[in-house]
């Protein structure tokens, strides 16, 4: 079938918001060709065994599956990670997040990453600045996910740790220390969307009423990591950055503020530490 007449049928067939785009990133991704190349060679044949996996794709798409995860990519920053069903797929949302880090950053600083996943903020961070950056995940597939990233496009070995927080840094200190850590309540998990479903739930689901377990031990076990005046940033949900800053003032944080992300939320919660 020409690339035409499959992209027709293609978009006809997804039941998505952006029907024709998608059915694009699908011949792009499968063909392994660019944009360029699908719109200029319209009349050029697909070869059969690429239908099939295209029209695989597409079963898998019509059931919610992200695309993310079809593709095997998504980009970040500026930056193209790879991504399966073991991470979390990296949202514009959490770029707040590497802005706010790299605001931080001297020649030098030493920055922990932890709930790292892909290693999309870590790495981000790395290409960014002249900081030394460590990575660390409780979920072994994840950080076998992050070490790849970090391979592929820092072209270094990481230091990436399996860890419970910060049990695999005992005596270690750090200028900074970011985490996206799981903040989504049951509450709120029930009204996600499909695809966000089949994001792993160790990732997602902090299991605290008001999601904040995993951030509480965050604040309390980073005081141990953190350099005199080391600065911590969390990503949350707006809806609980009052509370986060709360905690943070009761904890002897200090120069406390949450910043808003690009929709205009609060999103990111930073605080320095002064020992």
């Amino acid at each position: 079938m020409r690339i035409t007449d499959l992209k027709k049928e293609i978009a006809k067939s997804l039941e998505t918001e952006l029907p024709s785009l998608e059915a694009s990133m699908l011949l792009e991704h499968f063909l392994e060709k660019d944009r360029v190349y699908i719109l200029t060679r319209p009349e050029e044949d697909v070869p059969c065994e690429i239908e099939a996996k295209i029209r695989d794709a597409l079963e898998k798409r019509n059931s919610h599956i992200p695309m993310a995860y079809i593709t095997k990519k998504r980009e970040f920053y500026g930056l193209t990670f790879f991504v399966n069903e073991h991470v979390l797929i990296p949202q514009p949302d959490t770029e707040t997040l590497v802005q706010e880090a790299l605001k931080e950053t001297e020649e030098g600083s030493r920055v922990l990453d932890i709930c790292t996943g892909s290693g999309a903020v870590a790495i981000a961070i790395k290409m960014n600045s002249r900081a030394s950056v460590c990575l660390s995940d409780i979920d072994e597939n994840a950080l076998l996910v992050a070490k790849k990233n970090y391979r592929d496009i820092v072209k270094e070995e990481p230091d990436a740790r399996l860890s419970d927080l910060f049990a695999s840094w005992q005596g270690e200190e750090f200028d900074i220390i970011t985490a996206n850590p799981p903040y989504v309540t049951l509450c709120w998990y029930s009204s996600v969307s499909e695809e966000v479903k089949h994001e792993p739930k160790l990732a997602l689901i902090d299991y605290a009423p008001d999601g904040l377990d995993i951030t509480r031990r965050i604040i309390r076990e980073a005081k141990g990591h953190l350099r005199k005046n080391g600065s911590l940033l969390l990503e949350s949900d707006w809806r609980q950055c009052e509370e986060i800053r709360r905690i943070l003032a009761l904890e002897g944080y200090v120069d406390i503020e949450s910043v808003k992300d690009l929709a205009g939320k609060e999103r990111v919660t930073k605080a320095k530490y002064p020992k």
